[in-house]
């Protein structure tokens, strides 16, 4: 599907309705807790929205977050508006391994420069480096590099918001939450292990 396509275009073409969008908007105002008034608004936005990038980044974590997006019973809206986004990076979800993953982060982030969504899942060790590392990058380096060019940090689940079960005492690999490492960009938390899917998707959309 091409970048060029608003989220209202996408989700017509693939057969949601008017009314199971307005839903949907409805059902994202109240997790918002904004007045149902405000559904038309959030509506008309998201409609004339396109297709935002977004890089995934898993750190110390059970895959749980990711689970709770794929195993969706049926094709839901809020699913489809997951499908819209451009998940240029996902290490468990995408096709691409080793260099060629590598390089599609890399090239999402000098494309989007200023503009992507950085959803992060999973703690981050500071003790020992060696605790988790993605193509052989520690999680904080990766975590650093990449949030310099995002738009806004998306911590989803527990051990990405507060530092979750790899944070519990006595800490070995000292886990620490997003929040307590990116301190120049806005940090929204998704709390729960896992998400409900619906809440990521609200957040996203707002």
């Amino acid at each position: 599907m091409a970048k060029s396509l608003t989220l209202g275009e996408s989700l017509r073409r693939s057969g949601v309705s008017r009314r199971g969008f307005l839903k949907f908007c409805t059902a994202t105002a109240s997790m918002m807790a904004l007045p149902p008034g405000m559904a038309p608004a959030i509506a008309e936005a998201l409609e004339k929205a396109r297709r935002p990038s977004v890089i995934w980044l898993s750190f110390q974590e059970c895959t749980g977050c990711t689970e709770s997006l794929t195993r969706s019973h049926a094709p839901t809206v809020e699913s489809l508006i997951f499908d819209h986004i451009s998940l240029d990076y996902h290490h468990t979800l995408q096709a691409a391994s080793g260099d060629a993953a590598e390089h599609a982060r890399e090239q999402a982030m000098h494309d989007n420069m200023g503009k992507y969504l950085l959803v992060v899942d999973g703690s981050i060790p500071l003790a020992d480096p060696g605790y988790s590392t993605i193509a052989g990058i520690s999680n904080l380096d990766m975590l650093m590099e990449t949030a310099e060019g995002a738009a806004a940090v998306v911590a989803v689940g527990s051990c990405a918001a507060f530092g979750g079960l790899p944070k519990a005492d006595p800490n070995p690999t000292g886990a620490v939450s997003v929040q307590d490492l990116i301190k120049d960009k806005p940090v929204i938390n998704v709390s729960g292990c896992p998400p409900v899917p619906t809440v990521i998707t609200g957040v996203l959309a707002h």
